[in-house]
């Protein structure tokens, strides 16, 4: 069994990348996929942490992305078997990125306080532990001030898609979220198609060719959120666009108890088979960077 979805503490997860090796070798894992949101950070560790271990550790990052042609289509983007060096691409991205968070984090603390709750920057600061700040930092500050039971009840009430204290942020377009995953040797894997605004089958299968298109490598179909026939759903879109599948639990830790390393909700489990062409495909993919990078620099 393999998990090409999680979160550490580098992002919004409450495990460092040392604790969800630790774990992944407990429960049995053959590989895991470090994927935390918008930043690269916990990848050097999570390395480190798969030396010797006999854990087939897989280095990523998760993109939200925004179409640019069909604006009311979100997107999150996860790159797999990311080189070791950050591209110029991908380092120009994450900063863009890193700045429409922080605007995103000052626009949700004024709507707190309009809701006449004085949370902190500080607060929330000291709940994400110096990492990147995110929402479930801000509901994780709210639980400790007592303003909600829990960090779930956090987003139910404030933080979620349409909540009172929710703001979005400006997203690159799947398309430059693609290429800076390709530019770092990675493959990029459509996350959870059927989890941003429930779309029908018809209209993920649309949007997966047109990703294609873009260069999107794959698609997540074993996912904790997805039914079983949408698995189903996804695994023959894969192969009628000629996509790679992938998956993976989507595991942040104590930030959502009901999600599990490895099997998701219970019932997840991502066949070992999935990784290899993944791999081949990156190798590829690296190849690729390689070239173009010496093209650009005549070397």
């Amino acid at each position: 069994m393999i998990d090409l979805h999680c979160h550490s503490t580098a992002s919004d997860g409450t495990l460092t990348p040392t604790q969800l090796v630790d774990l992944a070798r407990k429960i049995g894992l053959k590989a895991l996929a470090l994927t935390d949101h918008d930043t690269l950070d916990g990848l050097a560790e999570f390395r480190e942490a798969g030396k010797g271990s006999g854990l087939c550790c897989v280095p990523g990052v998760e993109l939200a992305a925004q179409s640019s042609t069909l604006p009311h289509w979100g997107f999150h983007i996860v790159g797999l078997f990311l080189q070791e060096t950050p591209s110029r691409e991908m380092a120009t991205l994450l900063q863009g990125c890193l700045q429409a968070r922080t605007q995103r984090n000052d626009t949700i603390l004024e709507r707190l306080h309009g809701l006449e709750i004085p949370l902190t920057m500080k607060e929330v600061e000291e709940a994400a532990g110096g990492e990147v700040v995110g929402r479930p930092h801000f509901a994780l500050a709210l639980q400790r001030r007592g303003v909600v039971p829990s960090v779930q009840a956090a987003f139910e009430r404030f933080l979620a898609t349409g909540k009172p204290a929710y703001a979005s942020r400006k997203l690159p377009t799947p398309e430059e979220a693609i290429s800076a995953i390709h530019s770092m040797g990675g493959v990029a894997v459509w996350a959870h198609p059927f989890t941003k605004g429930n779309h029908t089958v018809r209209q993920i299968h649309q949007m997966a060719v047109t990703l294609k298109t873009m260069g999107m490598d794959g698609m997540e179909a074993h996912y904790a959120m997805h039914t079983p026939k949408q698995v189903e759903n996804v695994l023959e879109i894969t192969r009628e666009v000629g996509l790679f599948p992938s998956g993976g639990s989507d595991f942040h830790g104590e930030a959502f108890r009901n999600v599990h390393l490895g099997t998701g909700t219970g019932r997840l489990q991502v066949p070992d088979r999935y990784l290899e062409p993944l791999r081949l495909c990156a190798q590829r993919r690296a190849l690729l960077a390689q070239s173009l990078h010496a093209l650009a620099t005549g070397s």
